[in-house]
């Protein structure tokens, strides 16, 4: 497991969490933060996201990709992972 920060929130990341890439947004749709009716999807910035995707700490694969289109009856959207083991590493 990492800490990563998202936005003004630090999230405890581990190998099953998904990132949800739907074209106008990246979601981290396994996690919720807030309180109650507060509750909410973090949202990545395009900027971390691409970091992320350029230092090859997050992937993505057709499996995944048929399961965001199946999951959500649209084929512009993707899922990613995060590479855990790369990320500590780096000392995330």
């Amino acid at each position: 497991m990492i800490k990563l920060k998202v936005g003004k929130n630090i999230l405890d990341i581990n190998k099953d969490d998904l990132i949800l890439d739907n074209g106008a947004c990246f979601q981290i749709i396994t996690k919720k933060v807030g309180i109650g009716l507060n509750e909410y999807i973090p949202v990545m910035s395009k900027r971390l996201f691409n970091d992320l995707k350029r230092l090859n700490l997050i992937f993505t694969s057709t499996e995944l990709k048929h399961m965001a289109e199946e999951m959500y009856k649209l084929n512009q959207v993707t899922f990613w992972k995060f590479n855990i083991d790369a990320m500590q590493k780096l000392g995330y």
